[in-house]
């Protein structure tokens, strides 16, 4: 069976160029855009490695573009899902996920359980990938502890976010890590926020 590799890159190319500098202005862009992207994941249902790898950086761009730029976060997360499940190995395609979700977990207004366990799983993800002694300085493996840490200060959990945020320090001092571990701290510390702490874990499992 033949290689299509080179064809779906050229298709996404030419995807690509049609619709530079795309602003979703109506919703009949977006759909047009997004039947377009469909019409090419259609044809070709990736059978080797390779076309998984280009199928899936095309889900990657898709994400990205869907959720930040379309406003769309349901059709975006499924197609960043759907980019991981085609190469659930690749650094790259983690982390763009993840910076996409950085700030959408942190707002309550968006954040879910299970957006929520995907930045965590992303974020876990690129710190077992980076924990060699070449690839540590390379991606700050000590900056991944630190978004980890404040996923989980977002989801409630204070005493694995203190964890992130010391095994940030000892890996390299910094003030990021050093002032998020003075708060969670604080956090954890006031009975109070223990106490609704443990409300909003049983609301967010719920949610």
């Amino acid at each position: 069976m033949a290689d299509n590799t080179a064809r779906i890159n050229e298709d996404v190319s030419a995807f690509n160029a049609k619709y530079d500098r795309v602003k979703f202005e109506t919703p009949d862009i977006k759909r047009a855009y997004i039947a377009d992207a469909e019409e090419i994941i259609e044809r070709y249902p990736p059978q080797s490695v390779e076309e998984r790898q280009a199928l899936a950086k095309f889900y990657s761009h898709l994400g990205c573009m869907i959720t930040v730029f379309g406003q769309d976060l349901e059709n975006g997360i499924r197609y960043y899902r759907k980019s991981i499940e085609l190469d659930p190995e690749s650094y790259d395609l983690q982390w763009e996920y993840y910076t996409t979700l950085e700030e959408i977990v942190e707002d309550e207004n968006y954040s879910t359980p299970e957006l929520i366990q995907d930045a965590i799983d992303c974020l876990t993800f690129c710190i077992n990938y980076c924990d060699t002694p070449e690839l540590r300085e390379k991606h700050y493996i000590h900056y991944r502890y630190t978004d980890l840490g404040r996923v989980y200060m977002a989801a409630g959990d204070y005493r694995k976010a203190k964890e992130c945020f010391e095994r940030s320090m000892q890996i390299l001092p910094n003030d990021n890590a050093r002032n998020l571990l003075a708060q969670v701290n604080r956090k954890i510390g006031n009975p109070i926020t223990r106490f609704f702490g443990k409300i909003f874990s049983v609301f967010r499992k719920n949610k």
